[in-house]
C-alpha cells in the first residue's frame, strides 16, 4: 500500500487551511462581477435576513411547551419546511456563482445526477450522525469526517464542471484526505456545534465564498512524495473515508432498482467517465 510521510501530509493539510482562507479571490470576484454581487446579496437576504431572522424569532418566542402541535415545537414545524425551501432556492444561486467560475463550460445536472446527489447527501448526514453516537471518540471522528465532507461540498461544482462521476469525486477526496481535512476545517468549526437549523443557515451564508475559493484551489498531486510502505511513520496515501457511504449508496440504489425494475434503474445508474486526470 502506498504511503506518504507525515511531513508531506502535514504540508497538504496546512495548504488546505491556507486555501480555505483565500479571501483575496472572493474579494476580487465580488468587486469585479455584478452577477456575483447580485447573487451574494440575494443569498444574504434569503439566508441571513429571512431564514435566520425567522429562526431567531421562532426560537425566542415560540419554542416553549405552549407552542407545540402534535408534540413538535413551532420552531421544528416551521423551521424545517423553510429550510428545505431555502435549499431549493440556494441551489440556483450557487449554480450561478459556480457557473461564473467556469463560463467556458456548460454545467448540466441531469435527473440521474440529481437523484444520486440527494442519496449521497442523505447518507453523508446519516453517517456523521452514526459516528457521533460512538462512545468517547464519536465526536472527534464525526468532526474529522465532516471536515472532509465539507471539502467535498465546496469542490463539487468544480468537479461537476470537469464532468466527474460521484465515485471519481469521492476517490479524489480520499486520495487528498489531508488537504481536504484542512480545507474543510474552518467551515466545519463554524457550524459543527450548532443545531441543524442554525448550521444550515450559517452554511448557506458562507458556502458561496467557499465555492469561489475552491474554484482556484489546487491540491497537489500525491505521486511526487510517495514513501516506502515499510516506513513505520508513513501514513496511507488514500484513506477510505467514504467506504461506509458507498455501501449505504449501493444499498439504496439496489433497493430502487429492485422495486422500480428497469425503469427505476434509469433514475440511479450513473455512467462511468474516465477523465479523472483533469484536476490532478
Amino acid at each position: 500500500m502506498l504511503k506518504l510521510s507525515p511531513t508531506t501530509h502535514l504540508t497538504y493539510f496546512i495548504k488546505g487551511i491556507q486555501e480555505a482562507f483565500n479571501w483575496s479571490r472572493v474579494i476580487h470576484l465580488v468587486t469585479t462581477s455584478k452577477t456575483v454581487q447580485h447573487t451574494l446579496l440575494k443569498s444574504l437576504a434569503l439566508n441571513g435576513v429571512v431564514y435566520l431572522g425567522i429562526l431567531i424569532i421562532l426560537e425566542t418566542f415560540y419554542n416553549t411547551p405552549d407552542h407545540h402541535l402534535f408534540g413538535y415545537s413551532y420552531t421544528d414545524l416551521t423551521g424545517y419546511p423553510l429550510y428545505l425551501i431555502c435549499l431549493v432556492v440556494n441551489s440556483k444561486l450557487y449554480s450561478k456563482i459556480a457557473q461564473h467560475q467556469a463560463p467556458e463550460q456548460q454545467m448540466t445536472l441531469n435527473l440521474v445526477a440529481s437523484v444520486n446527489t440527494i442519496i449521497l447527501y442523505g447518507n453523508f448526514a446519516l453517517f456523521i450522525t452514526f459516528l457521533r453516537c460512538i462512545p468517547f471518540v464519536g465526536s472527534i471522528l464525526s468532526f474529522l469526517v465532516y471536515s472532509i465532507v465539507m471539502s467535498y461540498y465546496c469542490f463539487e461544482y468544480k468537479w461537476i464542471n470537469q464532468d466527474w462521476t460521484i465515485e471519481q469525486r469521492m476517490v479524489y477526496a480520499e486520495e487528498h484526505w489531508a488537504y481536504c481535512l484542512g480545507f474543510g476545517l474552518p467551515a466545519t468549526t463554524l457550524i459543527f456545534f450548532l443545531s441543524t437549523l442554525r448550521a444550515g443557515g450559517v452554511f448557506a451564508l458562507i458556502y458561496p465564498s467557499y465555492i469561489m475559493m475552491a474554484s482556484v484551489a489546487s491540491p497537489e498531486p500525491l505521486s511526487t512524495h510517495v514513501a516506502h510502505s515499510a516506513d513505520p511513520f508513513a501514513l496511507p496515501f488514500r484513506v477510505p473515508v467514504f467506504f461506509a457511504i458507498r455501501l449505504m449508496n449501493q444499498a439504496i440504489i439496489q433497493a430502487i432498482r429492485t422495486l422500480g425494475g428497469s425503469k427505476g434503474a434509469t433514475y440511479v445508474v450513473e455512467k462511468k467517465k474516465d477523465n479523472l486526470g483533469k484536476l490532478v
